[in-house]
């Protein structure tokens, strides 16, 4: 792989800038990068104005982001991270499998198999690693478009035109999070009436392309009548709203402590409403070898649970 020394000195200046975004102090970030000030100074003012952007706020406490700071940051971390990667993969002999499988998922038990996966592959090849990002879809399309996933888990419905992908044979199945001592905690599954009447927080991602509502309940529900009173992207802190009392979370079964000591129940939906999965990664992009690797193990994985059924 060649490149150019201006290349490499526009990925060294990223790094600097990076280094200044951690820290917040020019003097401590020198420290780290092992340069001078003067000569870190001048990089950081070569970078503004080359982008034509102030990047940073000084001060004698500290040095802190613009909003373009902040903007180019994101960036800069998905530069440095893809250019990482890439040294990595060809560090070491062939014949030592290595590198990180990056993957992307929200919130869903379908990451078991994943892991079961993940550990075969760790088992046969300690040099392999995984790097896990949790994130509604949304979150997950955006960093395969950008390279810094190898990997996204994602429910359906997915835009698979967009992607090589694997289905799931596993289903999650909707319902809603609410406190153990409210009533409806008591019954089997909740109804659409049920529903319509309960203040919800739902997935940050539109809960309409989400849970479809209105097909679900055979149009007994308009979601615009519905009252949301508030969106997550992480279920746990959305379990802490629902304890307090805020309103009732729709959700997936599985993912928050309903255990007999908890203070939560999951009650299903009636009818039963389920969403499927699919792995998915970004076309004309060749994977990574150790990507590359995982994916034939899964592939492996469905066959035989395939041909045990």
């Amino acid at each position: 792989i060649l490149v150019s020394r201006e290349r490499l000195m526009e990925l060294r200046t990223l790094e600097y800038f990076l280094a200044v975004a951690r820290e917040e102090n020019m003097t401590a970030a020198a420290d780290v990068l092992h340069v001078t000030q003067p000569t870190l100074s001048r990089q950081i003012a070569d970078l503004e104005r080359e982008l034509g952007a102030t990047l940073f706020i000084r001060s004698n406490r500290a040095t802190t982001l613009t909003e373009d700071g902040m903007r180019l940051r994101q960036r800069a971390e998905e530069i440095v991270g893809l250019a990482e990667r890439c040294e990595a993969e060809f560090r070491l002999p062939d014949e030592d499998l290595a590198g990180t499988v990056a993957i992307g998922a929200g919130e869903t038990v379908m990451m078991r198999r994943v892991a079961r996966v993940a550990q075969r592959i760790h088992a046969r090849h300690p040099l392999v690693h995984f790097d896990l990002y949790s994130g509604n879809a949304d979150d997950v399309a955006e960093r395969l478009e950008h390279g810094t996933l190898d990997l996204g888990l994602m429910l359906e419905p997915v835009d698979k035109a967009r992607y090589e992908y694997l289905t799931l044979p596993d289903k999650d199945t909707v319902g809603v999070l609410m406190r153990a001592d409210d009533p409806l905690a008591q019954e089997d599954a909740i109804t659409p009436e049920q529903l319509a009447r309960m203040p919800l927080l739902h997935s940050s991602r539109d809960v309409a392309h989400n849970f479809d509502l209105r097909t679900w309940s055979k149009n007994r529900i308009d979601p615009d009548q519905v009252d949301f009173v508030g969106t997550y992207n992480l279920i746990f802190n959305a379990g802490l709203f629902v304890e307090a009392g805020v309103g009732y979370s729709l959700t997936l079964e599985g993912l928050s402590d309903v255990s007999e000591t908890s203070s939560l129940r999951f009650v299903p939906l009636r009818p039963r409403l389920t969403m499927g999965g699919v792995i998915v990664w970004k076309k004309y992009r060749l994977p990574s070898h150790a990507a590359e690797v995982f994916l034939d193990e899964l592939r492996a994985d469905l066959e035989s649970e395939e041909g045990a059924s």
